[in-house]
């Protein structure tokens, strides 16, 4: 099977927008480029047309497969290479390449890598074509509309820079990963990230942005996020397209931390070569791929249909018009066998990664559930002990509280990123309340939808009433105002559909609301928002 059916698979691919420049046509220029990086692989003398910018084919006998067609309305050109591998007999590295220019005279450009074999497919490492620097090199260019640095690190210092990085985290076209590095504590110093960022800048090319965190610019994303989405003491973070810091969970932006990469075989270099990897791995991730750059062989069909209308507009014979839709029908034939192939291989992998996926989605539950066993049969021993369970303290001031957090409430209430940043700008003039609130859940709420019984709803109310809370279903605005409250939380939007409260809505000084949902599958209380009314933090 492996002989007689190709393995393909996507390797990388990028996009960028070429900016006018006065003087100078970055479409020809571009083109150029392309062909004489595809001139050094061919094998052969390319023919004049393609420096001319026009279709054309290249299959002599000892050349590469070098093919491209050119659109003059609209002003399109795509081309492919099929380069064998010099070292893996039937591998080919196949690039792909197309242009075209917009209304507003900005040149799109487009380019991806993909990997085809009939034979072994061993592993390799993701690159992006060489090309793709040789275009960036013809003049000026964005990505995702950033002005791309891809020789020097950018470092992200000051206030205000840290404001436009947020800006692009935020940014609801951006398609392309966000890498931050962040600088140790009191130090400006670039040289001193994780692992080489010059290295990786070359290697992923304009594949992700990359930043460089310096410490004080830490704090200020600290500020403005919550601890727990941003970066700091050295770590690396890359945060996916789709960003939110009031809704997302913070494991779906991966955190490295300096002492995990350092118990990784191979120590910082090996993990700056993965995460070139997982970042060029993204780029063909989307469903919607082949939208930003169209298949090689979607270019040609919609070439050959203009090329059938302009021979009927000029009065072209039959046997000429014959001869169009016989090589035609030829390209298509083999385009579709080509096609059959690449998908057969992609539903494989997918295949393959959505059962490697489902194995490790159960391994996890499978561990949280026996964790929380034993957290369980640890807690009832505890209780059941002669010497009290010490009682967990509760702290005069907000100060470390996710410190706190972490050491109390582990196990039974999980406290979403929103909620961090709530308590951040809490106004609540008795900040015991929301550590009372939060042990009232650990230790009265928890066990009562884990174990049921009327005594221990009794006991939660009771101990309700002491604080003087009432809990109960948040109501109408979960679904006007469903985006407020509603949180991303195990990789699915969750709604904060009850609270505990105290106090009139508007007087955020002595009023207190705390938002959370119960998880079935956890069995633990989520906190989405807390101390004060969410529309008046909100708005």
């Amino acid at each position: 099977m492996r002989t007689s059916r190709a393995l393909i698979e996507p390797v990388s691919q990028v996009t960028l927008r070429l900016r006018p420049a006065e003087g100078r046509d970055r479409f020809a220029a571009s083109a150029t480029a392309v062909l004489k990086w595809m001139a050094r692989r061919a094998g052969r003398k390319l023919p004049k047309e393609a420096w001319q910018i026009k279709s054309f084919e290249l299959v002599e006998v000892g050349a590469q497969r070098v093919t491209a067609v050119s659109l003059d309305e609209p002003r399109f050109w795509a081309a492919r290479i099929d380069d064998a591998d010099k070292e893996i007999a039937q591998r080919t590295w196949v690039t792909e390449i197309c242009q075209g220019v917009a209304d507003n005279g900005e040149v799109l450009f487009g380019s991806r890598l993909i990997c085809t074999s009939r034979g072994d497919n061993p592993e390799y490492e993701r690159t992006i074509p060489g090309l793709v620097r040789e275009v960036m090199s013809t003049g000026p260019f964005v990505v995702d509309g950033e002005s791309v640095g891809w020789d020097a690190p950018y470092v992200v210092d000051t206030e205000e820079q840290v404001d436009e990085l947020i800006d692009l985290l935020e940014r609801p076209t951006r398609r392309l990963p966000v890498v931050v590095c962040a600088l140790p504590e009191r130090s400006a110093d670039a040289g001193q990230t994780l692992f080489d960022v010059r290295q990786f800048l070359k290697d992923t090319c304009i594949a992700a942005h990359v930043r460089v965190l310096t410490s004080d610019a830490s704090f200020a994303l600290t500020d403005r996020t919550g601890r727990e989405m941003s970066v700091f003491r050295q770590a690396v973070r890359m945060y996916r397209p789709g960003f939110s810091r009031w809704r997302d969970s913070p494991r779906r932006h991966p955190l490295y931390l300096p002492e995990w990469v350092a118990r990784r075989e191979g120590g910082t270099a090996a993990f700056a070569k993965w995460l070139v990897d997982q970042v060029l791995a993204y780029t063909v991730a989307a469903a919607d791929r082949e939208e930003e750059v169209p298949s090689f062989s979607a270019v040609r069909q919609i070439a050959a249909q203009h090329e059938r209308r302009k021979l009927i507009a000029e009065g072209g014979s039959q046997a000429e018009l014959l001869k169009l839709f016989e090589d035609d029908n030829q390209r298509l034939t083999n385009e579709l066998r080509d096609e059959r192939e690449r998908f057969a291989s992609q539903l494989a992998a997918l295949e393959r990664e959505r059962d490697l996926a489902q194995q490790q989605v159960d391994d996890l539950r499978s561990e949280a559930f026996d964790l929380r066993e034993r957290i369980r049969v640890l807690h009832s021993r505890l209780n059941q002990a002669a010497k009290a369970v010490p009682k967990a303290p509760i702290p005069e001031t907000l100060g470390g509280f996710d410190v706190w957090c972490r050491e109390h409430l582990a196990g039974a209430v999980t406290l979403h990123n929103r909620a961090y940043r709530g308590v951040q700008k809490s106004k609540l003039a008795e900040p015991k309340l929301i550590y009372q609130a939060l042990l009232l859940l650990r230790d009265h709420y928890v066990p009562m939808r884990r174990e049921g019984g009327a005594q221990r709803k009794a006991a939660y109310e009771k101990a309700c009433r002491e604080l003087q809370l009432e809990d109960c279903l948040v109501g109408e605005a979960t679904r006007t105002r469903r985006d407020l409250y509603t949180v991303n939380y195990g990789g699915q939007p969750r709604v904060l559909d009850r609270h505990l409260k105290r106090g009139v809505a508007h007087d955020e000084a002595r009023s207190f609301r705390l938002y959370y949902f119960w998880d079935d599958e956890t069995e633990t209380v989520v906190v989405g928002w807390l101390p004060s009314h969410l529309d008046n933090s909100m708005t």
